[in-house]
């Protein structure tokens, strides 16, 4: 068979894979994760700007947050990607998903006028299509990236295990599948892009080939400036320092080449210019209020080992990848120097991030955006395995990864895995478990604090031992027992006590108002009867936060299943409260047995921290 043809064939039969999947998945499927919750998460961000600039004609977003809040029953709804900048409204996110997305846009536009359906941006078409425009970006993606391996003189049949692990076994599937309106696929795309047309400029600078390093260059930096670093890549696409300094020689030749290039990169970068200046009046803005980098304090072990969200933990294929510098640093300097110096500085900047895990998702989600990086690698890596044991053995261990990943992204889309709140105990506890009994059954909440918060001191602090009463803190269920933590009163719960003694907060006295505040908790506990606490939930409330709006946050007090009893353990919990700027508000922390099995709580200790310059 031609070895083309068989490259085609794999291509084709991995989207036919990914178009069925979906099909029967997000179309024919009426509850979640059916086709109503395609354009979900930050997604709605994203794509926010094609609704509101192609159908409502409104860059303040208005009437985009009526119809969302409408769609989600939810009247008080507030959507994250609106932020201010000074009195005027923006979308944080940057506008080159919204650029990919619009033929498909105009498409279900079209679909749903001829069907006489409301026009909304959220209706089936839309849906559907924005779904399907993510695939068709997956598959070219993986097209441009089939180029690339082939251009480093990679096996045919290296090349096309390396395609069908990077897709099935990394959550690069899941983020095309379960939330495709997320950046990472997009990016995917541009950056393959990108190389494969900076190889092909490489062999063949002249107009097309800078016309289109340009256009994925400017798409690149548009759906996520930081992958600019993709720059560093060039000399390894040289391959050599011969293969680079003809470039670099012929490109000068070719002035009208180089002005052509950067003239469509800086006019794909301007479109976020134009919409900042119709946003806010101004060309450069920060659209990321309160958020930012600690380039001082990466958390480099964090982002690649950490049980919460590291790359290497959820997606170990990658760590093996790495393995294919080894055949660079003897024979191919500078390509190992380009693609070592890539990986190091893409690195710390995901790592520089305040939120370095990326808030709620599957994975290392960040890292999506290079792994046509890593797909190099590993083909390199496979690449080296020439008999036929090595071939059997390579085989086995992709077939390995892809069923851990498979595994695992089963889990977290039916809530075995958390989606912010992992830890070494919890990963442990489900590691390839799927039975009925691990569902939903981690408890815990630990975000870190918000980019503006003074984490070197709390502003308050509200502890009891329950020995005396204390001001602020309810008395009810407080008993005498010889087997309190500390002392001899701890507080009771049972079927007749369900609550806790708990703290109760005027706002005023949280932190400096209007704002964030952050809080962590931790107790001691100790269970009478076996199994007395797994269902005994850490409940934070406010009632009236915003006029006719309750705020209410519970979630399990137990990281895992506690079968053991009559013995002390340690809870701890930690969270961002949403904003608050009526200081009479009364915050709540308790906590609420709802199993009802008798148990302790000793020694209960809040604390809140403030934001940097509130105090």
């Amino acid at each position: 068979m031609d070895h083309s043809n068989s490259q085609r064939i794999v291509l084709f039969c991995m989207f036919s894979i990914m178009l069925a999947f979906f099909f029967s998945m997000r179309v024919f499927n009426d509850g979640p994760p059916g086709w109503k919750h395609i354009i979900t998460s930050d997604g709605r961000g994203y794509y926010a700007y094609l609704p509101a600039l192609l159908i409502d004609h409104d860059p303040t977003f208005a009437k985009m947050a009526e119809r969302e809040a409408r769609m989600l029953g939810y009247a008080h709804y507030r959507p994250g990607y609106l932020v201010k900048s000074g009195d005027k409204t923006l979308n944080k996110y940057f506008a080159g998903e919204a650029l990919l997305l619009s033929p498909f846009f105009l498409l279900a536009t079209l679909l749903t006028y001829f069907v006489g359906a409301d026009i909304n941006g959220y209706s089936f078409f839309f849906q559907v299509f924005t779904g399907l425009g993510a695939l068709l970006y997956l598959f070219l993606g993986l097209i441009f990236l089939n180029r690339v391996l082939k251009s480093q003189q990679i096996s045919n049949k290296a090349v096309s295990l390396t395609l069908i692990a990077i897709l099935f076994g990394t959550n690069l599937f899941y983020y095309s599948m379960w939330q495709p309106t997320m950046s990472h696929v997009f990016s995917f795309f541009a950056m393959n892009g990108f190389l494969w047309y900076t190889s092909r400029a490489i062999q063949e600078w002249n107009i097309k080939t800078a016309a289109w390093m340009g256009l994925f260059l400017g798409l690149t930096c548009l759906i996520r400036p930081s992958n600019a670093v993709v720059l560093l890549l060039i000399p390894f696409m040289a391959r050599d320092g011969n293969g680079l300094q003809r470039f670099f020689k012929m490109a000068p030749a070719n002035k009208r080449a180089i002005f052509l290039l950067l003239v469509i990169c800086l006019f794909i970068l301007s479109i976020q210019g134009v919409l900042w200046y119709i946003q806010t009046g101004r060309f450069f803005v920060w659209s990321y209020r309160d958020e930012g980098f600690h380039f001082r304090s990466p958390e480099i072990m964090n982002v690649l080992f950490s049980f919460r969200k590291g790359l290497f933990v959820y997606t170990p294929l990658l760590l093996v990848a790495l393995f294919g510098l080894l055949p660079l640093i003897a024979r191919k300097r500078l390509q190992f120097i380009s693609l070592a110096g890539f990986l190091i500085v893409s690195t710390y900047v995901v790592s520089s991030w305040w939120n370095w895990y990326y808030g709620d998702g599957f994975g290392l989600r960040a890292f999506i955006d290079y792994y046509g990086v890593f797909a190099l690698l590993l083909g390199l890596l496979i690449n080296m395995c020439r008999t036929r044991l090595g071939e059997v053995l390579v085989i086995v261990l992709l077939t390995l990864f892809v069923f851990v990943n498979l595994v695992q992204t089963w889990q977290y889309t039916h809530l075995v895995i958390q989606p912010n709140s992992m830890n070494a105990t919890k990963y442990k506890y489900i590691f390839m478990r799927t039975d009925s009994s691990v569902v939903n059954c981690l408890g815990g909440n630990e975000e870190i604090a918000g980019f503006t918060i003074n984490l070197h001191r709390p502003v308050r602090q509200f502890f009891n031992d329950f020995e005396n009463p204390v001001a602020g803190w309810t008395s009810n269920s407080i008993v005498q027992t010889d087997h309190a933590y500390s002392g001899n009163h701890a507080g009771y719960l049972d079927s007749v006590h369900p609550y806790s003694p708990g703290i109760a907060i005027q706002a005023g006295q949280l932190c400096k108002l209007p704002a964030s505040c952050f809080l962590t908790g931790e107790l001691m506990v100790r269970d009478s009867l076996s199994g007395a606490g797994n269902h005994a939930l850490v409940v934070l409330s406010m009632d009236s936060i915003h006029p006719g709006e309750n705020w209410w946050q519970g979630f399990r007090l137990n990281d895992i299943p506690v079968d053991h009893c009559s013995s002390w353990r340690k809870c701890k919990f930690s969270l961002m409260l949403p904003a608050i700027s009526d200081p009479d508000k009364i915050l709540k922390v308790y906590i609420w047995n709802t199993g009802k099995k008798p148990m302790l709580v000793d020694d209960f200790v809040v604390r809140v921290y403030g934001e940097l310059g509130r105090w």
